[in-house]
């Protein structure tokens, strides 16, 4: 089983949709992205082909880890080895980018809770439960200096959905939602043991190299849509 993302991004008027499967490489000058497997995120365990990727970039190498994080019987990519065949092949990743989520949650509330055994329903699973220990492992694997932490941070023009977005406006929902996951100075402190920091993401934070090479974001949450697009487009047209 798996979703036709092809079909929907070409419905949604891309041209030029590249399909990766699990180790495949799209090459571009100086670099490229290669697919890596996705883990987790169902309660349901269906095993849905899904991909994180690696970008190699004039030797800069960035994990786009996305929600992707241990399954409900424990695989990942500390497991399968993955990690250790991309460091041999392009080296330290130094920049992990990965959602911070502990979400665990009754089988019943997920859409596709009809295509689990209805014997394991009111069963708990992971959602994206993504541990410190985790975490911790991905940096020493890898070799990672900066994990950016995202898919938590809103702004003040988000809306209010989905819950796990937090800004200035749910303060309350977000106590509620993570009243129970570990504290993110421990993670912190973790970290820093292994020469690794990490930023808290804002939606539209800009990242830049230095010329030391390391990576770091750039004022958080400083930038709006409009600052984007005026950076490729002419200011849009003012109506009469």
């Amino acid at each position: 089983m798996y979703f036709d993302y092809p079909a929907l991004l070409r419905g949604l008027g891309f041209t030029n949709v590249i399909e990766l499967a699990h180790g495949e490489t799209w090459p571009f000058e100086g670099g490229g992205v290669t697919a890596v497997p996705f883990y987790g995120e169902s309660s349901c365990e269906l095993h849905l082909p899904r991909n994180c990727y690696l970008i190699n970039d004039q030797g800069d190498n960035t994990l786009i880890a996305v929600d992707s994080g241990p399954t409900n019987s424990g695989d990942s990519l500390l497991t399968d080895g993955i990690l250790n065949e991309l460091v041999h092949r392009y080296g330290p990743i130094r920049t992990i980018f990965q959602q911070l989520g502990q979400l665990l949650e009754l089988r019943t509330f997920a859409a596709y809770a009809c295509l689990s055994h209805p014997g394991r329903w009111l069963e708990v699973g992971e959602n994206c439960c993504v541990t410190s220990e985790y975490i911790t492992g991905l940096v020493e694997r890898t070799g990672a200096n900066l994990v950016a932490a995202y898919a938590n941070g809103g702004a003040e023009w988000l809306p209010d959905h989905p819950v796990f977005v937090f800004h200035g406006r749910n303060q309350a929902l977000r106590e509620m939602i993570t009243a129970h996951w570990w504290p993110m100075d421990t993670l912190e402190s973790q970290l820093a043991a292994r020469q690794c920091r990490i930023h808290q993401c804002r939606a539209l934070d800009l990242f830049r190299k230095q010329a030391s090479g390391q990576v770091i974001p750039l004022i958080a949450g400083s930038h709006q849509p409009m600052d984007l697009y005026l950076l490729d487009h002419p200011p849009p047209a003012s109506e009469s």
